[in-house]
């Protein structure tokens, strides 16, 4: 019998990407060949994508998995004055408005919050008398459109660039950006093709560090070493540090891992219905995956069709413990999962000042559920162009990014430590029946569940 952990709750909840899942290859080798588009380190060039966080269709370059970072220097860019005037600094931002042709705008909100983020600042005064330009580009949650975002940007001359989900968008981005010498920063992804990438920053634990973790947190507070347990994760070059990370870790526990296995990435019913079988006939009585929110619905709403129905775990940055409709299902009620990002915004006033601009601005929208967390991570953005001074360049800003020691309540406390890395802390969520669909069951910041 699994057990669950019985610490205190209390409301918190990322939102939702919905994207339609598609058939495809398990064969992990076919999507591992991409063309080197500027560097050694380009992604691919494909331009099919459904990942809402983790991935795009399109695979990053296969790189040799990255261990947890250790504190060094992180990798410089030179210096540029790009993007900034007396009296303007221009910012580059890139994030899926359409996918395959549709307009999710409305829907995910993003461009909408981005502006009204900047918006708020420059009426308020704009940073250290200079006004925000945002420069935002729509990704398509693709690669190709990734590039081509981060092509406009930087001929746009921007001062930094950031995305906001999808690792392979991200790495796509990155990689180019830092041939550019422009700072990039995303939420935590993957660290293959972006740790040790001049200029890159993680504003989030990244998943490679969340794996070791959970398998901490399954072995201390979810079952114990002898429980049978599972790996799933999406089929890419880029999650296979995050299984070697928590298979090894594991293994160093003594615990019992069973299965560590790669589906596609987009959904194949056939396949996650037989790795369903599989799965029950080993006895995984806990399943850790880490696919997209899509997939990770289907996969539990198969398993429940086999009368398999383990207990789930995932790490976040994404809703892949999701039970709100549409794209929720009741099958994964009782998942539990790993966040970078608190959405418990009662009393916190940069929670209170984006619900307040959005209903200002939009008062016949109900405000996005990730309001609060981009919030979050634009006024971190903001903290260091503040920090930066007068003689604002790439050097100044990246120096006062690195050096602060941040906490506006929304999101994980931004310490990079000497690290490319904001952090190494997350709390723990649960999957409930009805909104705000998730709980928090260890709401204090940790980043160790061994005693």
């Amino acid at each position: 019998m699994v057990r669950k952990g019985t610490r205190s709750s209390a409301a918190v909840l990322a939102a939702l990407l919905v994207f339609a899942a598609a058939c495809g290859s398990k064969d992990e080798s076919s999507d591992t060949n991409p063309p080197a588009e500027t560097s050694a380190t380009s992604p691919p060039s494909d331009s099919t994508a459904t990942d809402s966080t983790e991935s795009d269709a399109t695979d990053p370059p296969a790189t040799e998995a990255t261990e947890a970072p250790v504190a060094t220097d992180p990798p410089e860019i030179e210096d540029s004055s790009s993007g900034v005037t007396d009296t303007e600094v221009r910012i580059g931002i890139h994030a899926p408005e359409t996918v395959g042709g549709i307009d999710l705008g409305d829907v995910l909100g993003l461009g909408d919050m981005t502006t009204l983020y900047w918006e708020t600042v420059n009426a308020n005064g704009g940073v250290n008398g200079r006004d925000v330009t945002v420069d935002l580009q729509d990704d398509g949650y693709s690669a190709d459109m990734a590039l081509q975002a981060c092509r406009d940007l930087i001929a746009n001359e921007v001062l930094f660039i950031s995305g906001l989900g999808g690792a392979d968008q991200v790495i796509t981005c990155a990689t180019r950006a830092s041939e550019e010498n422009i700072p990039y920063m995303s939420l935590g992804v993957a660290e293959a093709g972006l740790i040790g990438l001049d200029g890159y920053r993680s504003m989030t634990m990244t998943y490679d560090g969340m794996s070791p973790l959970m398998a901490e947190y399954i072995v201390s507070d979810v079952a114990n070493a002898e429980t049978p347990v599972a790996m799933v994760r999406f089929n890419s070059p880029s999650s296979e540090g995050m299984e070697k990370a928590f298979v090894d870790r594991m293994d160093e526990l003594g615990g019992n891992v069973v299965a560590a296995d790669a589906v596609d990435k987009q959904g194949n019913p056939n396949e996650m219905t037989a790795e369903c079988v599989k799965l029950q006939n080993l006895g995984a009585e806990v399943v850790f995956t880490i696919l997209v929110p899509t997939v990770s619905t289907q996969f539990a709403r198969l398993c429940a069709e086999q009368n398999y129905t383990p207990q789930f775990t995932t790490t976040a940055n994404t809703l892949t413990c999701s039970t709100k409709p549409p794209i929720g299902v009741p099958e994964l009620i009782g998942c539990q999962a790993f966040a970078g990002t608190v959405v418990e915004t009662a009393g916190n006033p940069l929670a209170e000042e984006a619900q307040a601009a959005w209903a200002a601005k939009y008062p016949d929208r109900e405000a996005p559920e990730r309001l609060p967390v981009f919030w979050g991570l634009f006024d971190s953005y903001r903290e260091a162009l503040e920090l930066a001074g007068d003689d604002l360049s790439t050097a100044s800003f990246l120096n006062a990014l690195d050096s602060m020691k941040y906490d506006n309540g929304l999101f994980n406390p931004i310490d990079f430590n000497g690290t490319q890395i904001a952090s190494n802390q997350i709390i723990v969520t649960e999957a409930i029946a009805e909104a705000p669909w998730s709980a928090e069951i260890v709401p204090e910041w940790t980043s160790s569940f061994i005693d």
